[in-house]
């Protein structure tokens, strides 16, 4: 199998400001994905894709080939899965011969070229149309989750009723798409524009590898693992 690798980093982001090119441990944070994917030895080639020229440079810098992507796949409510689809579809148009797609956001940054290679290591044994990155979830944070009523009395109610109104060790374990890595069969993913379709693995990676850097507080966390990892 051939996979491409694509990082898609775009200039705009609402909750922080340029994150895809802020300073994290002494890096730019979208050098961390091209660094782990390079050093997976999986991918003939890295791609970012993106609308800026910035980015872009940073990018060449660390190693990776730039996909200049158009401005109108920038948007906030573009997917990733969109943007990969993008970039597959201009390199199979030169004869690439790609067949699968594997996607690593860049605010990811504590991912590794271990969990890279185990990623794909089990995408590949289970034969799996889609594969993506998974964190555990404390059981109290899903199955005891709550909600408001909607009959405008203001009370509240525990959102699956009372199913799940059992000691902790009995509830069933669930995990959360943490967005570190995913990876889809070209066909069935452009066809579903997204990575959930039906034949789909996960591969588990612990806590600590699966910040998603969306406000400052996970920078800040994320920089403070980073620091804690080189020492």
């Amino acid at each position: 199998m051939k996979p491409i690798c694509v990082i898609p980093a775009r200039r705009g982001s609402k909750r922080l400001a340029l994150k895809n090119i802020l300073p994290l441990a002494g890096k730019p944070m979208v050098a961390y994905s091209i660094e782990a994917a390079l050093s997976s030895g999986l991918f003939d080639r890295v791609f970012v894709s993106t609308e800026d020229d910035e980015i872009g440079e940073i990018a060449s810098r660390y190693g990776a080939t730039v996909h200049k992507r158009p401005v109108e796949l920038a948007d906030d409510l573009v997917s990733a899965t969109d943007v990969c689809i993008d970039l597959i579809n201009a390199q199979n148009a030169l004869g690439a011969g790609y067949d699968s797609i594997y996607c690593l956001q860049p605010s990811s940054p504590l991912r590794t070229a271990a969990d890279i290679c185990g990623a794909w290591e089990q995408f590949v044994k289970t034969g799996a149309n889609y594969l993506v990155s998974v964190t555990f979830i404390d059981p109290h944070y899903f199955h005891w989750a709550i909600q408001q009523q909607n009959d405008g009395s203001g009370w509240w109610e525990m959102y699956f009723g009372d199913k799940y109104m059992i000691e902790r060790p009995l509830l069933p374990p669930v995990y959360r798409p943490n967005g570190s890595i995913k990876i889809g069969l070209i066909e069935p993913t452009i066809e579903r524009r997204n990575f959930f379709g039906p034949h789909l693995t996960m591969y588990e990676t612990p806590e600590d590898r699966s910040v998603h850097v969306a406000e400052q507080f996970d920078f800040d966390l994320a920089e403070f693992l980073l620091s804690r990892r080189s020492k």
